[in-house]
């Protein structure tokens, strides 16, 4: 039995797919990020990451869905991040142009850096702050670095979520900081966490159809991804559930904590597996 195959996967992959989804829909639940961070990071520990990158893309899809448009502050969001959003799809099909025919050794260094950065970033308690005034210039390049990278690793949080968790809401465009009609700027408190974790559905929603689109076109991306696919939203959606009756259970900063902890070593073990 374990020896079948459905479109390519043995059962026992479809199996462990399953429950890597669900782990990392327990993290999302508890944290409100890291699907595609822990999905991609494990399933990479034994697959090329281009197919586990294939297999995450209707899993991340589904899921940021309703994250990118369950809220107050779609509007604000589109507005105020859309040159961000643009210079991620150019540095997406960039990176897919570039990467192709790359060893998958060093695709998978690089994913595993990309791990460790986030990981020690959060573990730091590092915060940045960015002026309203100085985001003209810092969107672009942001979401082209984030597309380069994502595109490439199918990680979406580095520097992404760093920046946009860096924004201030609560200020609109420079000179109308008063004005009750400018859509860039939260109008109250409840807008402004909307305004973030929608920020970050529609980010990775847009990064991940992007990512689709490259892999597509670098015929990476077979009917083949479409079973794992939704076994893994399945059970991402049955993770997410439980993950957020985890944390009403337990202390938030410990849960993530704990999950940051287990990325650095899983990206570690990455980079010293690529360098081997």
């Amino acid at each position: 039995m374990l020896g079948t195959e459905i479109m390519g996967f043995a059962v026992w992959e479809l199996a462990v797919i399953a429950a890597i989804y669900f782990v990392a829909g327990v993290v999302k639940g508890g944290i409100g990020l890291g699907l595609p961070t822990v999905s991609i990071g494990l399933m990479a520990a034994w697959l090329p990451v281009e197919q586990a990158a294939g297999i995450l893309i209707i899993p991340v899809i589904m899921t940021n869905i309703w994250q990118a448009f369950f809220g107050t502050a779609i509007k604000l969001v589109v507005t105020r991040l859309w040159s961000l959003l643009v210079a991620m799809i150019v540095g997406s099909f960039l990176a897919a142009w570039l990467i192709a025919g790359v060893d998958t050794a060093v695709a998978a260094g690089l994913l595993g850096a990309m791990l460790v950065i986030f990981a020690v970033l959060g573990l730091s308690g590092a915060q940045f702050s960015v002026p309203v005034a100085r985001e003209k210039i810092w969107s672009p390049v942001i979401g082209f670095v984030q597309g380069l990278i994502s595109g490439a690793t199918a990680i979406f949080v580095v520097p992404v979520v760093p920046y946009l968790q860096s924004l201030n809401y609560a200020s609109g465009r420079p000179g109308r900081e008063d004005d009750p009609t400018d859509v860039t700027r939260a109008a109250d408190e409840t807008m402004q966490k909307d305004a973030l974790i929608q920020g970050l559905g529609v980010t990775v929603l847009i990064a991940s159809i992007a990512l689709a689109i490259g892999l597509n076109a670098r015929g990476e991306l077979p009917l083949s991804v479409v079973v794992p696919g939704a076994i893994g939203t399945i059970t991402a959606l049955i993770g997410m559930v439980t993950g957020r009756a985890i944390r009403n259970r337990m202390s938030l900063e410990a849960f993530r904590r704990w999950v940051l902890i287990g990325l650095v070593c899983l990206g570690l073990a990455m980079i010293a597996r690529s360098v081997g």
